[in-house]
């Protein structure tokens, strides 16, 4: 979002909400002029600030309008005054968007449970919200989701008696979130392609592996696929991008019909074994589209990092691992959101589908610095007795890149191949199954985890087979093929080597024969396909060298998505934003209210002596106080208390102790009265006998 001010009116008190505004322009690098980022209308005067073109949503780059219906037709029973209302409301709104030229948000807030009318509130939010369909410079919002809190935990009854703050500070941070996002929307470019892993992120398995029938789609699973499917829906183009066996993902699609999402909603895939920078740039030249118009989706940490490096245009956002946590990283994922839906952006997929065309990548970059600051580790060992079932099951589930196609391993020896990087560890990957023959060492079984492969593992194994044959003073190493449905990786990783092919057991088995000496010189370098990096964006800086905007993006993007999912959160955040300093000596009250004035104030206290109205505070920041007071210790502090110089930390702390003593002294006597009205006369006579004995 452009830096801007966001101006502010409401038909209630509405001052609470600026400090969780400021935290998110701040949150976005939005805010500008501190001290100018948020400006209120005065008091209950929304009407006005609409048609003045000199008020503060006149001037300020965004308005946010909240209103209550309870306070715009106050005391009227029937709905024909809240729709005349509502009427009212949007030609004003209208007026002031198209003066302005500015975003305007609407609120229509929650009604208050004592005197508020839930009929007029639904009233005035379905009239406004169909008012304002498909609408681009007015936006209306009914609530605060997702930020939505508990119910209990939206209304402030006392704040809304004594100053007419009629929601908790947890309510305004939901406000405040949900109004920022949707501004976010309507001012920030929205992608036009949402790009997607398989395994890992659209089910749980290795289709490769486990087979098309062995992923798993489970609840959590099928909530990511509506998340999909709702993109699709509004105009996004649904692009698939995995290194896998392009078969085996139609598979998938084809044995589970009651996906939300099916192949006919997949503008363009790229599933193969290139890199998905590469991938990536394919399908966008593919769909005449830049890089910066996409997002991709990926729970794999080398991934992301991959395409961050090769398409720093692209928004590549690591996606958790856990399907819950992965499904609500999409619902909190902000530049997913559409303000505005058209008829032609649902037809946008079935357009491309029809009319795309595919153009030649222009211009390179290269991968190599990316490959080189991975800090891969590969450590290959002998197998022992703990090795056995990882082993076992490597050679019953690895296909592609399995050169043999071998299940069984029948071998001399065995050796385990384990790899991590600087992104964490893989465990072990991969398996070699070797023999020796004459002067041959033969490696019957050579194979190797697709989630480690082309990052040259495979080419670390196979020098590690040749070094060992040139210690043992072997002259050549073999590695036995045959050819499969799945195993066309291996095939490519042979066909670039030294070798020479020795058939053997018909046209499908071979063996690749390499020079010792030629095997243990084998290193990975990235080759034309994965080198190949242009597409219609055509403007990338060197490899590894993301840009540092793009770079903060993502950053900013899966920050959000993942910390600052509810009110608490973000209240936390605010606070983790103004620090307290630690006085010694303090009592945990004195702390505590001095923690309350760092969140309210302009100036934190740095003393129990500093006072409230030196640091700052004024009626309404009084008021905000004595609720958190009353919320936080369950006493009220009278204004007389307050209103007075002496209204320090100190003395506010002592005040608060003695209205806790007086409230527990009159609970006391309370529960004394209690206990002698449920007694009897003769129980009462027996207690003062004895009293006077």
């Amino acid at each position: 979002m452009n830096k801007i001010g966001v101006g502010v009116a409401a038909t209630f008190t509405a001052e609470p909400l600026g400090d969780a505004l400021r935290f998110w322009l701040a949150e976005l690098d939005a805010e500008g002029d501190a001290e100018e980022a948020v400006a209120f209308a005065p008091y209950d005067q929304v009407f006005p600030s609409l048609l003045d073109s000199g008020s503060v949503l006149g001037r300020a780059g965004a308005a946010v309008v909240l209103v209550r219906a309870e306070d715009m037709v106050a005391g009227q029973d029937g709905l024909d005054e809240v729709e005349a209302v509502a009427t009212d409301l949007a030609a004003a709104l209208r007026t002031s968007a198209r003066a302005s030229g500015t975003p305007h948000v609407l609120v229509v807030c929650p009604p208050s449970p004592e005197h508020g009318s839930p009929e007029a509130h639904a009233c005035l939010a379905s009239k406004l919200a169909r008012a304002f369909e498909g609408d681009r410079a007015v936006s209306v919002l009914t609530s605060a989701e997702p930020y939505e809190p508990a119910p209990e935990a939206v209304h402030d009854a006392f704040a809304d008696r004594t100053g007419n703050v009629p929601y908790t500070d947890r309510y305004f941070a939901a406000l405040a979130a949900a109004a920022v996002r949707r501004l976010h929307a309507m001012t920030t470019p929205r992608p036009k392609v949402v790009a997607v892993d398989c395994d890992g992120t659209l089910w749980d398995g290795v289709v490769g592996e486990d087979g098309p029938d062995g992923v798993v789609i489970g609840p959590e699973r099928m909530e990511i696929w509506r998340e999909l499917a709702r993109q699709v829906a509004a105009g996004r183009l649904l692009c698939l991008c995995s290194k896998n066996e392009e078969k085996d993902v139609r598979e998938v699609f084809a044995r589970h019909p009651e996906l939300p999402v099916g192949l006919d909603d997949v503008a363009a895939m790229r599933v193969g074994w290139e890199a998905k920078s590469q991938a990536l740039r394919s399908l966008a030249a593919e769909l005449d589209l830049g890089l910066d118009s996409f997002v991709f989706l990926d729970d794999s940490p080398v991934e992301c990092a991959e395409v961050r490096a090769g398409c720093p245009e692209v928004l590549t956002l690591r996606l958790p691992a856990d399907a819950a946590e992965a499904a609500a990283f999409l619902r909190h994922c902000w530049p997913l959101d559409l303000v505005a839906v058209t008829e032609a952006d649902r037809e946008r997929t079935r357009r491309y589908q029809e009319e795309r065309q595919r153009e030649q990548a222009r211009g390179e970059m290269s991968l190599a610095d990316f490959f080189a600051t991975l800090e891969l580790r590969v450590t290959i060992t002998p197998a022992g007795p703990e090795n056995e079932a990882r082993a076992a099951q490597l050679a019953e589930r690895t296909n592609q890149f399995n050169l043999s196609g071998a299940r069984r391993l029948d071998g001399d020896e065995k050796f385990v191949v384990d790899v991590s990087d600087r992104f964490g560890d893989y465990g072990v990957v991969g398996l070699t199954d070797v023999r020796t023959e004459g002067d041959t060492l033969r490696a019957g079984a050579f194979l190797l985890s697709c989630r480690a492969l082309g990052r040259g593992v495979e080419h670390r194994m196979l020098a590690h087979l040749g070094a060992l044959a040139h210690e043992r003073g072997l002259a050549r190493v073999a590695l036995a093929f045959r050819a499969t449905e799945r195993n066309q990786p291996a095939r490519d990783f042979l066909a670039a080597l030294p070798a020479t092919v020795e058939p053997y057991d018909g046209e499908e088995a071979a063996w690749y024969v390499l020079d010792a000496a030629d095997a243990a010189a084998v290193v990975h370098t990235p080759g034309p396909a994965e080198e190949r990096a242009a597409g219609p964006a055509g403007t990338t800086g060197p490899a590894g060298s993301v840009d540092a905007a793009a770079s903060a993006g993502w950053a900013a993007v899966e920050r959000i998505a993942t910390r600052l999912t509810g009110a608490d959160a973000i209240l936390d955040a605010m606070r983790a934003a103004r620090p307290v300093t630690e006085v010694a000596g303090a009592s945990p009250v004195e702390a505590t209210v001095m923690r309350m004035w760092a969140e309210l104030l302009d100036v934190a206290p740095t003393s129990v002596s500093d006072g409230f109205f030196q640091l700052g505070g004024h009626s309404l920041r009084l008021v905000q106080f004595m609720a958190r007071v009353r919320a936080e210790f369950g006493v009220e502090l009278p204004f007389d208390t307050l209103y007075t110089t002496s209204f320090t930390v100190a003395e506010v702390a002592k005040a608060i102790e003695e209205r806790q003593l007086a409230d527990a002294d009159d609970e006391e006597l309370a529960g004394l009265l209690d206990e002698l009205a449920g007694l009897s006369d003769e129980e009462i006579d027996a207690l003062l006998d004895s009293g006077n004995g």
